[in-house]
């Protein structure tokens, strides 16, 4: 304790050749570095994990801590970042935010000679205000099994059954601008949601290809501005005060490892709340991160499009047995259907599988859906056998596209080798085939 305070009192030891920052034009063209640029913090990195490009205004946390014992700084704002310690430039950089921001430009040093990789370092919070109301439980209307109440003039009740094309045509919705080309369009409202017995002014949801369906999840980051030793746990508690919700629970699960976290079950929802950084960084736990998920399967709502009608059938293959499409990911996926009728007669209910001339696309159907591809987004196709943990063979029929550079399972069968039917895949069906070995070698 002594030395850490003698470090944190201390004045700066480094040499001033240490905290000269580069010149801009150098340090950009200088691999694995990091500089500050019109108020963004940009880290270059030849592993792209280690890339940042945030603005100083939107950071909300920092903290020191490591992954495979490499030292970095865990920068928080609209998306995370991790910057290595021994990135170019790193010091100058570490100075600009401590004095930008107001923090102890020593803490650097007390990481690397008195925490190093052992634990997380706290460094900085954004003090924000808080962001949401506890409701007395004269006001509460214990409704939070059925949906949420929009706060606008007259407190519009949505289902949790709305779909997304209901909800993002709301004249509350917001359509956020994402930071990068890659992020997931978010959705916010501008009025606040009231959720059970909380009110709050942060409730928003990601973008889904597939419109038809109910919201998967909802999120809000609560944050708290009061002396309240844990908001986590203050927030929960008022969640579980919700009389409707105790009752339904099917399962309650808390985690206290890593981030203190808990999970309330009913059949159809699941409530989760969770501090936003590690527990160790008690100054940082100003932040709650709620989670509303939406467990029910919408199986009838995929249905499919009337174009599909006028298909015209080039190439085609029935196989046979247990062998069943991938729905994993329907709710995700727009272009997984209830299977057409027609097909259901062409297959004779049996795995299928066809090219159509007419729309240009590839389908894989089973007895009850079908999940359809256009031919000029298909790369290859294989199968691939996994061993589960209780011990069975699952096999899998995956195509390959250039749209992603992971496979796509169609087929799935926890009782058939797939592999039986790859001639007769490849005869029948003009698609480039790859084994096991041959994609292990193209990716």
């Amino acid at each position: 304790m002594i030395k850490y305070l003698k470090l944190f009192l201390q004045g700066n030891t480094k040499r001033p050749e240490d905290t000269k920052p580069l010149d801009i034009l150098t340090i950009q063209n200088t691999e694995n570095a990091v500089f500050i640029l019109d108020n963004h913090i940009i880290s270059k990195n030849k592993i792209s994990y280690y890339n940042c490009n945030q603005d100083i205004d939107d950071i909300q946390v920092l903290y020191f801590t490591c992954i495979n014992n490499k030292p970095l700084l865990f920068i928080a704002g609209k998306h995370n970042s991790h910057i290595p310690t021994s990135s170019a430039n790193f010091l100058p950089t570490f100075l600009y935010l401590a004095n930008t921001l107001g923090f102890n430009p020593n803490l650097l040093t007390i990481f690397e000679e008195t925490f190093g990789c052992e634990r997380n370092m706290f460094i900085w919070a954004r003090k924000n205000p808080s962001n949401f109301v506890l409701l007395e439980s004269t006001e509460l209307t214990d409704d939070i099994l059925l949906g949420y109440e929009i706060q606008n003039d007259t407190k519009t009740f949505i289902s949790w059954e709305a779909s997304y094309e209901d909800i993002i045509s709301l004249k509350e919705i917001v359509k956020d601008t994402p930071n990068n080309e890659d992020d997931l369009i978010k959705y916010s409202f501008n009025v606040p949601v009231r959720v059970g017995n909380i009110i709050l002014d942060d409730f928003a949801f990601y973008d889904c290809d597939r419109k038809n369906i109910p919201v998967a999840n909802y999120f809000s980051y609560c944050e708290c501005d009061k002396v309240i030793s844990k908001p986590y746990s203050f927030l929960k508690n008022a969640l579980l005060g919700n009389n409707s919700l105790q009752n339904a629970l099917i399962d309650t699960e808390e985690d206290k490892s890593i981030i203190y976290s808990t999970k309330a079950k009913t059949k159809d929802l699941e409530f989760y709340f969770s501090n936003a950084y590690p527990t160790d960084l008690d100054a940082a736990n100003n932040r709650v991160f709620f989670l509303i998920t939406n467990l029910k399967e919408y199986l009838s709502a995929i249905i499919y499009p009337e174009y599909i009608i006028k298909l015209s059938i080039a190439h085609c293959t029935t196989l046979s047995g247990e062998v069943y499409l991938d729905m994993v990911c329907y709710k995700e996926t727009p272009h997984i259907y209830r299977v057409p009728t027609f097909i259901q007669e062409i297959s004779q209910n049996r795995p299928f599988i066809w090219i159509d001339d007419s729309n240009q696309e590839l389908g894989f159907a089973d007895h009850q859906y079908t999940h359809i591809l256009l031919l000029e987004d298909v790369d290859y196709m294989c199968i691939l056998n996994t061993t589960l943990d209780n011990g069975v063979v699952e096999s899998k029929l995956c195509v390959k596209t250039r749209l992603f550079d992971f496979l796509i399972p169609m087929f799935t069968s926890n009782a058939i080798d797939l592999h039986i039917f790859e001639e007769q895949i490849r005869k029948d069906i003009p698609i480039p085939f790859k084994t096991s070995f041959d994609d292990y070698l193209y990716k």
